[in-house]
């Protein structure tokens, strides 16, 4: 679908047929229809000059087709298999020499062809790895901004001689498939707090199951990107292959320490399906130079003997980095931990010890005929029961390097010594464990297992701490946050839930559409980030507790289900996106129309209803709406300006004058209106005969017109009477004279001002100051001295209520500021102010009353003198 330039409320439609129509889109009338070309319409494009459009077409063919002539101008052929997917016309100063029309197709290849050779000018092999879904010149510059399927945006530049060929200048990349695992880096250690490194931990680290291990800022998107693999790029256009053949297969865990970020790798990885472990250097952004794995890959074994069988269960399943940023702990699919150091890559040891046997021992494995008698020969060989019962799930070490811990799949949970790898303890979970995280500054270890239950455990003592359980479907991931106060925790059930460690209670349970495949809190507790199935971005979801106060009064009893901001064309299926082998999708209104939201809302959260009649409600309104109110004057005082006002620059005292003779001067004559109309009138005769313009409707056989607009009529009056009183001070005023015509509650449970209430906190402070102002002009002002009761009888009858008590100490103290000395003069309004003061003192009175038990209880229960 194309609006032409100048095509008044047409549209050009493109049909699977191949076929065209124009259509006016007011009256739903179809004006003309070309023949086409026995291909189906992928995409067309405006060309710079009027009535000429691009169309492109699936069978691969580019056609130029003048619209008012129904004539084609220029036909060019891309790829045949590949298909016409976007388009877009050069309009910068090379345009003039070197007019060029760009094409994308669906094998991500870019296209540039010649207007005036009419030939292929260049192409850009590879330029998306995926169908190219847009493409766009700037106006007036030599930058193309392409964008494919592979969630990725490119800039290309034409700075080349002969002003058609492009080179790659900035792009933006995100994951091409959804990510699965993410963690936050940066902020861990106090090296890197002290000398400013990372001050606000902004830093996203994400492994997806395209292959692509990235960084994402989340405050510079300039800084994100995909960690480098090597020359994968090269090696892929060199052996014609796609570059994820030749990545690394998708990550499973990695683990990251910034201790020696500067000195030597410092990010490890483990991959399916694959036995060495590998470690990556943060600062390089880039894979490092040692693979960890218990053998030398040159040294190649008979497939099926002892020694292939002892490698393979070397795979490394879960990794882990020590606190001092010096070795690497990896678990392997045979039940043990080996360890390595990151800056050579060599072994240091296993857990237990008898995982790494002698290198003679090794030699014997080899030989054909050979069996496992050789290990258990070995001395070291005693330790080898100790060993996990299948793959290890995860490992982790605690501050000091003094204990490492190991959980397995089969449900037990071991505590190793980190220098003599000796097993100290050993714990049966009772369910296989499937994750494990362990905050080191608290020492303290969750567990989630296949019941669908977390286990919190003290490393230190080896007892458990508590026991959350409520999540009906595997658990997918876990992190405590910074302080160790709250543990986060996701499970397939599309469900995350916020657990409160000191109480042992679930303070907040959320339900989104899709399930939470990744959880990341930041060190600074501000944000929480996660990811989703089917999802290929990462969503950040603000901490409420962090910027206000939040009362976790009681445990949520059913979830919240959770918007998702939704971006358009975000699946990984190219049929999906309408560049699918067999036929474009139909677009159904249904997935256009905004549907109305399902979720649930926490009324409790945005209301003031108190929960007790006898106790005390605050308002939800913002502080500084009216927290300001008490320090106004200064606030004034401060915004002063400190030069006066410039007055406004005076006409010139010389007009231009015309002298038709030397006695009798004038002054230039303004155009009159009907000579502009005129020359309006001649300049568009102008237009061709026959076609007219873009927007002539005769020329169409259409004779729709423009309808003028009917001028709606201003009121005759602004002026709003109630009970005879001019009210057009202020809304306020209106509202005051709108609620005292209703009756007062005998309970004092409702208010009849709860509209001027809630008018009242939608307000600014310097806003709420100017309300009140306007209500009385002064002495002389008889109907405003009503309002001024009006407004005690508001502030009397909502502290009875004893709702948004702060809020209106504020609004009284601001008020009596204001009319201090027409209160006083007033006998009439000072009977009102008593009645409004025996009230104040007499909910001042509750209130304090519930604080001094309160703090009774306070000093009795914790035995603090106060």
């Amino acid at each position: 679908m194309l609006h032409p330039d100048t095509y008044l409320n047409k549209i050009l439609v493109g049909s699977e047929q191949g076929a065209l129509q124009l259509w006016n889109i007011r009256k739903i009338k179809c004006i003309y229809e070309f023949k086409g070309w026995g291909s189906a319409v992928n995409a067309m494009e405006q060309s710079p000059a009027v009535d000429v459009v691009s169309i492109g077409l699936a069978d691969g063919r580019l056609m130029v087709h003048h619209l008012q002539l129904d004539q084609q101008v220029l036909d060019f052929k891309q790829d045949q298999k590949s298909g016409i997917t976007a388009m877009s016309f050069r309009t910068d100063a090379g345009a003039s020499t070197t007019p060029l029309v760009v094409s994308g197709s669906r094998s991500g290849d870019i296209a540039v062809w010649n207007l005036q050779t009419k030939r292929l000018e260049s192409v850009i092999p590879g330029a998306h790895d995926g169908a190219v879904v847009s493409l766009q010149f700037l106006a007036n510059e030599p930058l193309l901004l392409s964008s494919g399927t592979d969630n990725s945006i490119k800039m290309w530049i034409f700075d080349h001689l002969n002003g058609g060929t492009a080179r790659l200048l900035k792009s933006r990349e995100g994951h091409r498939a959804p990510p699965t695992r993410i963690r936050y880096y940066g902020n861990n250690t106090l090296a890197t707090m002290a000398d400013g490194a990372d001050g606000t931990c902004c830093q996203i680290l994400s492994a997806g199951q395209d292959r692509a291990f990235r960084v994402f800022h989340t405050a510079r998107e300039q800084q994100s990107r995909e960690l480098s693999q090597g020359p994968v790029l090269k090696k892929a256009r060199s052996l014609n292959v796609r570059l994820e053949d030749l990545k690394l297969p998708p990550i499973v865990q990695f683990a990251a320490m910034e201790t020696r970020a500067r000195d030597w790798a410092n990010v490890v990885t483990c991959h399916e399906n694959e036995i060495a472990a590998y470690v990556w250097r943060f600062e390089h952004r880039a894979i490092g130079k040692k693979v960890l794995r218990q053998f030398d890959p040159s040294n190649r074994v008979p497939s099926g003997s002892v020694e292939d069988l002892r490698r393979k269960k070397t795979q490394a399943t879960s990794v882990a980095i020590s606190s001092c940023g010096n070795y690497a702990l990896v678990g392997g699919l045979g039940g043990s931990v080996f360890r390595y150091n990151m800056q050579s890559g060599e072994k240091r040891g296993s857990y237990p010890v008898a995982a790494t046997p002698k290198a003679k021992i090794i030699r014997s494995l080899i030989l054909p005929g050979s069996d496992l008698s050789a290990l258990q020969n070995d001395e070291a060989d005693k330790t080898a029961a100790d060993a996990h019962d299948g793959p290890v799930s995860a490992v982790a070490v605690d501050a000091l390097n003094e204990t490492l811990v190991s959980a397995g799949i089969d449900g037990k949970l071991k505590f190793w010594g980190f220098k003599k790898h000796e097993l100290r303890f050993e714990m049966d979970v009772g369910s296989p464990i499937s994750q494990m995280e362990l905050h080191r500054d608290s020492n303290l270890l969750c567990v989630a297992c296949d019941d669908q239950v977390l286990r919190l455990y003290d490393v230190t003592t080896h007892k458990l701490v508590r026991r959350f359980a409520g999540h009906s479907h595997r658990v997918t991931d876990m992190t405590f946050s910074s302080d160790a106060r709250w543990l986060f925790s996701s499970s397939a059930d599309a469900s995350l839930r916020v657990w409160d460690i000191p109480t042992g209670k679930c303070v907040d349970w959320m339900r989104f559409q899709k399930p939470v495949t990744g959880l990341a809190v930041s060190p600074t507790g501000e944000f929480l980030a996660t990811t989703h199935v089917s999802h290929v971005g990462i969503f950040l979801w603000a901490n409420r507790s962090f910027f206000t106060e939040v009362f976790l009064d009681s445990e949520p009893t059913e979830p919240i289900l959770m918007d998702m901001p939704v971006s358009l064309n975000e699946v990984d299926n190219s049929d999906q996106l309408g560049f699918g082998t067999e036929r474009n999708p139909q677009l159904s209104v249904s997935s256009v129309i905004e549907q109305p939201k399902s979720v649930k809302v926490e009324e409790s959260e945005e209301s003031s209803d108190p929960l007790d009649a006898s106790l005390i409600t605050l308002s939800t309104a913002p502080r500084a709406f009216w927290q300001s109110l008490f320090n106004l004057e200064l606030i004034k005082k401060r915004n002063k300006p400190i030069e006066p006002p410039k007055a406004p620059e005076q006409a010139p005292f010389f007009l231009q004058t015309v002298r038709k003779d030397d006695v009798h001067p004038t002054f230039v004559p303004v155009a009159s209106e009907a000579k502009k109309e005129t020359e309006k009138k001649d300049e568009e005769d102008v237009a061709m005969d026959g076609w007219g313009a873009g927007d002539d409707d005769e020329a169409w056989g259409d004779d729709d017109g423009e309808e003028p607009e009917d001028e709606v009529a201003a009121p005759s009056s602004r002026i709003v009477k109630t009970e005879g009183m001019v009210t057009t001070r202020c809304k306020l005023a209106t509202l005051l004279a709108k609620a005292v015509q209703e009756e007062e509650d005998e309970d004092h449970t409702v208010s009849r001002f709860n509209e001027v209430a809630k008018y009242m906190q939608s307000l600014s402070a310097s806003a709420v100051d100017v309300e009140m102002s306007t209500l009385c002009m002064g002495d002389f002002d008889e109907e405003g001295k009503k309002l001024l009761g009006w407004f005690l009888d508001f502030l009397r009858e909502e502290m009875q209520t004893r709702r948004n008590f702060q809020v209106l100490q504020a609004y009284l103290n601001r008020f009596l500021k204001l009319h201090e000395e027409l209160l006083v003069a007033d006998s009439t309004l000072l009977a009102r102010v008593d009645e409004l003061g025996a009230v104040q003192q007499q909910q001042w009175q509750h209130l304090q009353k519930l604080l001094h038990n309160n703090l009774c209880l306070v000093q009795y229960l914790s035995k603090i003198q106060m």
